[in-house]
């Protein structure tokens, strides 16, 4: 399934599924890019939260390859960093002479498999349940701007260091997502800043009507945001964070 909904996707932030086997093959087997590094899901347990600045440039990078798969029909409903791969630098290398991009949007399964035909009308849930979009776990229609909620959440973790919407069990984080009730981002995390906070805050709406169109949208304002702050090239904060992040926040934070 991932293979046949990632076929007509491949763009410069998706991971590239290469081939498949066939149906009367005897294995099954997929070939994809490899991305030597870590998911986004690791860097936040070694980090927490990441600055906020840097977790917008990623943001774009996501909302970017998002968009690219919207435009092909394409929508992705698992977006959550365990489906984000961060490429490594390699050794002596410098984001400046390296052109491949440092953030990569994998596992489009889910998206296939909700597509294919039957599977919407039973009603199936299927996805993370703090990741999801109030319309997804409802079975209502799923559009670009559910993944734009699922870009938000992951937006919110990265800068705030915990989930939007977080309780004991599943059915509890499901209502909290069904309420639409969550910290605002920068009460969470005041370092993040209004002009951030509103950009994540307006992404995670719960009426789908209030969110941004698409994550392009999602991903010119985190752009315009930025440029105000004085970071012109967020993909080389990206790339510097990821070398050090440890020397970054000191610099960072000054």
């Amino acid at each position: 399934s991932e293979a046949r909904a990632v076929a007509p996707v491949p763009g410069p932030g998706v991971v590239e599924v290469y081939a498949g086997a066939d149906d009367e093959a005897e294995e099954r087997y997929l070939v994809v890019e490899l991305v030597r590094g870590k998911t986004l899901r690791q860097l936040l347990t070694d980090e927490q939260y990441l600055p906020p600045e840097v977790a917008a440039a990623i943001g774009i990078e996501l909302g970017l390859a998002l968009d690219h798969a919207h435009g092909l029909g394409v929508i992705h409903r698992d977006v959550k960093p365990e489906n984000v791969l961060l490429r490594s630098l390699p050794e002596g290398r410098t984001s400046d002479e390296y052109s491949e991009k440092l953030v990569k949007l994998t596992d489009f399964g889910i998206a296939k498999l909700l597509d294919a035909q039957g599977v919407t009308s039973t009603g199936q849930v299927l996805g993370s349940p703090a990741h999801m979009a109030p319309e997804q776990i409802e079975g209502g229609e799923v559009s670009a701007r559910s993944d734009v909620f699922g870009l938000g959440v992951l937006l919110y973790e990265c800068m705030v260091g915990k989930l939007p919407f977080d309780g004991k069990n599943p059915a509890q984080v499901l209502r909290r997502v069904l309420e639409g009730a969550f910290t605002p981002s920068e009460r969470a995390r005041p370092t993040i800043g209004a002009g951030l906070g509103a950009i994540v805050d307006r992404a995670l709406a719960k009426d789908a009507k209030d969110r941004y169109a698409s994550t392009l949208e999602v991903a010119e304002a985190l752009r315009a945001e930025l440029r105000l702050l004085g970071f012109e090239e967020p993909a080389t904060e990206i790339a510097a964070f990821f070398q050090d992040p440890k020397q970054y926040r000191v610099d960072f934070e000054a």
